[in-house]
């Protein structure tokens, strides 16, 4: 990974350290849920088969431990069984489709296929493609709700369909940038449409919450601390977010009284140390403990590896 000239000085571990003002999030937050709140109300009274949401935030803005440029994260769950079903359902479609279409590749590459199944075929695929424009799908409603919420934004905000649902980019209107992961959910775990890689994927974020909780009580808020540091360094150093959920993890592993030191430097020194002389593959999942970090699907390879160097070139700094 290519890192910005970064020169360290230690004043910067006390200002990472305090955070910046957290009201940024909350209030980004609060109108973009009365917005949505507007939006959402537009297309349950037109779509029966929607209705409602719950929304949840999931990046760092959850544990107050932000920058100055981080994006607000929010995982937005609407209330549809018919959409979720169709989804399920088209996604199987989609599969069946591309195995077929594998299939009948390789036969022709053998046989030549005669005109009249080919003409029929083709009648078939027509007259499929005819029912599924004619019904109201999961892209169907995320892209009416992108343009139910542009009503409420000045134009110089721009709203886009992304892989997982809507990016807003609204830097004067909410103050931060959105992104907005829509799915659908059972009280326990999320359900998102991977479009670019035409899957479903679960997300179950399960004990995360209560362990943060559990973890910053018993390092006398250090754990926020330490959370602020890290995430404060990555984004000056790499210009992007570290992943939360294995960030939290890892410090989740390092013993508390790493947290309890006279400085918030000594604290970095030592967590360094700590993590850079164990296997990271090998800690506990802070979404759920009996798991290691290698085995939570909300983690990928890459962002161990990214991690890892960083927090390798970091002790270098220092």
């Amino acid at each position: 990974m290519k890192a910005q000239n970064f020169s360290f000085d230690k004043s910067y571990i006390d200002t990472f350290a305090n955070g910046i003002n957290s009201s940024y999030a909350i209030n980004a937050y609060t109108r973009l849920i009365n917005i949505l709140s507007n939006a959402m109300n537009e297309i349950c009274a037109k779509k029966p088969v929607v209705t409602g949401y719950e929304c949840e935030i999931v990046n760092e803005c959850l544990t107050n431990s932000e920058t100055q440029n981080s994006s607000l994260d929010v995982f937005m769950s609407i209330k549809s069984p018919q959409l979720e079903l169709e989804l399920i359902k088209f996604n199987k479609n989609l599969l069946k489709k591309f195995f077929t279409r594998l299939k009948l590749s390789w036969k022709n590459a053998t046989y030549k296929p005669k005109r009249r199944n080919k003409r029929k075929k083709q009648q078939n695929s027509i007259e499929n493609d005819k029912i599924l424009t004619k019904t109201y799908t999961f892209s169907s409603f995320k892209n009416e709700l992108m343009i139910n919420l542009a009503n409420y934004f000045t134009d110089k905000t721009m709203l886009y369909i992304n892989n997982f649902g809507i990016t807003i980019l609204c830097a004067e209107d909410l103050g931060m940038n959105i992104n907005l992961y829509i799915g659908f959910s059972n009280g326990e775990k999320y359900t998102l449409y991977d479009e670019k890689n035409i899957k479903l994927i679960y997300v179950e974020f399960k004990d995360r919450e209560k362990n943060i909780l559990a973890k910053n009580k018993s390092t006398k808020g250090k754990f926020v601390s330490a959370l602020r540091i890290f995430n404060g360094l990555y984004r000056n150093i790499y210009t992007k977010a570290i992943n939360q959920i294995l960030l939290e993890s890892v410090l989740y592993n390092c013993p508390d009284d790493l947290f309890v030191e006279d400085t918030n430097f000594n604290m970095l020194v030592k967590l360094l140390n700590f993590i850079n002389c164990n296997t990271m593959q090998n800690f506990s999942s802070i979404t759920d403990i009996q798991k290691t970090i290698s085995q939570d699907n909300l983690i990928t390879q890459s962002a161990i590896l990214e991690l890892s160097d960083f927090l390798k070139n970091l002790a270098k700094l220092i």
